[in-house]
């Protein structure tokens, strides 16, 4: 798999496709030029500033994410392709909200604070001048751990279908997502998934209760609704509390 990146202010047809003129005026021929959907077939979608796409872009993603293919008429041609891919964004909510629809999107949302620990704050310097001056031998040093870390991955996507998936935890995902306003049921689902994989990742045969309330925040904090001009901090309070009776 790899990262195919959607940049800002990327146009409708660098999205989608559309016709190649190059070969048009060449071959005296129409042929469709795939678009950056048809890249990220089965990779992984990346975009930065993803609160910044234009509306009508967000709207072909919100397309493409539901149905899983994407369907393209240009000029009498019609061309249709599979679109499935895990889509990844980054964000500065100060320069302003992302659509709630595409916000619903994202399985998991990981909110990423400053450090205020003086001690992780130098090791961030540290690495940050070790880096600068020899990338290559900055690589070589943090390249056993990065082999652990992806030896720990790869094992766990072989064992995640041996996860059991109890009654117990489907009642405590339940129990949780029941008392907020949520809506639909893909909160649930997200949630069930990310405590089964978070198990097969601390070489578990079953979901335990430590686990569902791990994830919960990641799946839950940015489907949390609120009123208009009303802070989240109150719905964020009120999940905290049901992650403590659970």
């Amino acid at each position: 798999m790899k990262v195919v990146e959607l940049p800002l202010g990327v146009t409708e047809d660098r999205v989608v496709g559309t016709l190649d003129i190059e070969h048009a005026i060449k071959k005296g021929e129409k042929k469709f030029e795939p678009g950056i959907l048809a890249e990220a077939n089965r990779n992984f979608l990346y975009i930065d500033e993803v609160n910044l796409l234009e509306d009508h872009i967000v709207d072909l993603l919100l397309d493409s994410a539901a149905m899983g293919i994407n369907t393209v008429e240009r000029e009498g041609i019609s061309f249709t392709h599979p679109a499935r891919f895990i889509l990844v964004g980054t964000m500065n909510p100060e320069e302003g909200e992302l659509r709630p629809q595409l916000l619903d999107r994202f399985g998991l949302c990981v909110q990423v604070n400053t450090l205020r620990d003086k001690a992780l704050r130098k090791e961030v310097l540290k690495r940050k001048a070790e880096f600068d001056d020899d990338p290559e031998e900055f690589f070589k040093k943090w390249e056993p751990e990065q082999k652990k870390l992806l030896e720990r991955i790869l094992k766990a996507k072989e064992n995640l279908k041996k996860v059991e998936i109890s009654d117990d935890a489907l009642s405590q995902v339940v129990e949780i997502t029941s008392e907020l306003n949520l809506d639909g049921h893909r909160a649930d689902i997200v949630m069930l998934k990310s405590a089964r994989a978070y198990a097969a990742f601390n070489g578990k045969n079953k979901i335990i209760r430590e686990e569902i309330k791990k994830v919960a925040p990641l799946a839950l904090r940015h489907r949390l609704k609120r009123l208009p001009f009303e802070d989240i901090s109150n719905e964020v309070e009120k999940l905290h509390a049901i992650l403590e009776k659970i």
